[in-house]
């Protein structure tokens, strides 16, 4: 099922329901106004309709990415369980109301992300795609009146909502960003901040984008400029260093730690050309300081931290000379808007991926890739999911009758898989990994069609990726998924059927790994009767005796993670199937 973005708005509406019933919350959110908007809240004067995009943002920030004193911890988290009881209270009054598009907009919300995002590739009418500056990853976009609006390398900024089908709708808020001269410094930012620290992903919170793209709140939804803060007036101060140290107090630091602070950034004078900062500069080494040594609260400290540096910065930074404007857009330029087009143009009509890189990097005077030195491929962790939207994409292109729904449930590979920063490291024992243990201990499986599903997109998945990747996830893991059809949903009703204490009990109890030898045909009625048999990893063969509700899911070959109790009984934290014997010792 396809996301509508109505349902995302309801669950926002419903969960800023839930906000204003809680005092205390309210509170919170009334109070964090300061801490988003740096200090000035938006003006609800001339453009009443910017202010509500900037209350947007905001209340999006505060469920999403505000650590709540109260709740101790997401606030959308913490209220999840108040979410749910509430869906139940709508379906209840609401006849027509769709609960499973709440449920899932609820874990929309949760999946979402903020970024800069170009836009690549637009399908008129559909939708666009996009690439993450500050992440790697790419993004289809499935937003058709959206898609009107934009134009090829446009930056989107804001936060994009997963809808299925690998498709992403952005927030109503969000901002196009147009401007020759925008793409290049942020990319140009970025890379410097990647060359300076070990961090290839380099996370942007969204209270950091509306510092550097919304000013005060009251940016507009749509920027024609080459620099997202031209014009913007320098702060102007007679104590810079007391106005600085006054800032960092009141966002909850103390004097030592404002003074350290201050210290370190006031070396390192910040570059008003750079419009994203962290990594290994000096804002971002105090931050981390702060993340790792202190329990301040480092949302307020972003900002303060940034107004501090503006401060200090301004008598230490060299003059700079008014630079000439860039060149007029010559005959090069147009050869290469061409270049792309076509490339684009290609792909929409379904051509070949290989042919049309190597047609796009003759025309742009790239040479043959092979003509280039070889270099270590970039690591950002997430590259699997991206691998993934990608094959949704290609193959909902290249093949008329494709659905890209059954790709759905390999979302629960990406998520496994988020730490992996290559994708030519991703092996065949990771997906006998991700299968046979990770599922079934994430109790990831919603439904046996889920598990089914799942099998038949792995399948797709291996020989995608070694089709249009070059990458060989083996022979032996695709085999394996002819028994994994059949053994996941037993397994998921088996894992059902578990002692819901003993499951708790095995969350931090590791307990020992057992292959299931055999099984009593039927219910023992003492240890002594039983006929149930488990081998343990040194290879010794146990009797043991299984609840009578998990038993009738259990098949020899299968294994369980738990203890034996001096009595025989088999206490139970997790089973798994047959397949997980590649990854098993001997």
């Amino acid at each position: 099922m396809v996301l509508e973005p109505d349902s995302i708005e309801r669950c926002l509406e419903i969960l800023a329901g839930e906000v204003r019933a809680d005092p205390t919350l309210t509170e919170e959110f009334e109070a964090s106004i300061e801490t988003f908007f740096r200090g000035a809240a938006p003006a609800a004067g001339a453009d009443v309709a910017e202010t509500l995009l900037a209350a947007r943002r905001h209340l999006e920030w505060f469920l999403l990415e505000h650590h709540s004193p109260s709740l101790r911890g997401s606030v959308a988290e913490r209220l999840a369980d108040r979410y749910e009881t509430r869906v139940a209270e709508i379906g209840a009054n609401e006849e027509d109301a769709n609960l499973e598009a709440l449920e899932q907009a609820f874990d929309s919300l949760r999946r979402s992300q903020t970024g800069i995002f170009e836009v690549e590739e637009i399908r008129r009418g559909e939708g666009a795609w996009l690439r993450d500056l500050t992440g790697f990853g790419s993004f289809a976009l499935g937003d058709p009146k959206l898609s009107e609006r934009i134009a090829a390398h446009d930056l989107l900024v804001g936060r994009l909502y997963p809808t299925g089908s690998g498709l992403n709708v952005a927030s109503p808020s969000v901002a196009i960003v147009r401007g020759a001269g925008i793409a290049k410094a942020i990319a140009s930012d970025l890379e410097r901040m990647r060359d300076e620290g070990a961090a290839k992903v380099i996370r942007v919170s969204q209270g950091e984008l509306e510092a550097m793209f919304f000013g005060a709140g009251t940016g507009p939804s749509v920027v024609e400029t080459t620099r997202a803060n031209e014009g913007a007036a320098p702060i102007q101060s007679e104590d810079p260093m007391g106005d600085a140290l006054a800032l960092l107090l009141d966002a909850g630091l103390d004097e030592e730690q404002a003074s350290s602070a201050l210290a370190q950034l006031s070396r390192e004078p910040r570059d008003p050309e750079r419009l994203v900062h962290g990594g290994s500069d000096a804002f971002g080494r105090v931050l981390e300081e702060l993340a790792f040594q202190t329990d301040v609260d480092l949302e307020r400290a972003r900002g303060a931290l940034l107004g501090a540096w503006d401060l200090i910065s301004l008598d230490a930074a060299p003059a700079k000379t008014t630079e000439s404007p860039p060149p007029e857009a010559g005959d090069d330029d147009d050869a290469r808007e061409r270049a792309v087009d076509a490339f684009a143009e290609g792909r929409a009509r379904g051509e070949d991926p290989g042919q049309l890189v190597a047609t796009l990097r003759r025309d742009l005077g790239l040479g043959d890739e092979d003509d280039e030195p070889d270099r270590p491929a970039p690591d950002f962790p997430g590259v699997v999911g991206a691998m993934i939207d990608e094959m949704r994409w290609e193959l909902g292109a290249t093949r008329p009758d494709f659905d890209t729904a059954e790709l759905d449930p390999l979302r629960h590979l990406a998520v496994f898989a988020k730490p992996i920063g290559v994708f030519e490291e991703l092996r065949g024992k990771d997906l006998f990994q991700f299968a046979t243990f990770w599922l079934q201990e994430k109790n990831a499986l919603a439904s046996d069609e889920e598990a089914v599903g799942l099998v038949h997109a792995l399948r797709l998945f291996c020989e995608w990726s070694l089709d249009a990747q070059e990458v060989d996830l083996g022979s032996e893991f695709l085999d394996a998924l002819d028994g994994l059809e059949a053994s996941l949903p037993r397994l998921r009703h088996a894992n059902a059927a578990l002692d819901p204490d003993a499951v708790l009990e095995g969350e931090s109890e590791t307990g020992e790994l057992y292959e299931v030898v055999a099984l009593d045909e039927g219910t023992p009625a003492s240890f002594e009767d039983s006929s149930d048999r488990v081998r343990t990893s040194a290879g010794d063969t146990l009797t043991v005796v299984f609840d009578s509700a998990l038993r009738p899911h259990l098949e020899p070959g299968d294994h369980v993670r738990g203890r034996v109790e001096l009595d025989g009984t088999a206490v139970v934290y997790c089973c798994y199937p047959p397949e997980a014997t590649a990854l098993t010792p001997g």
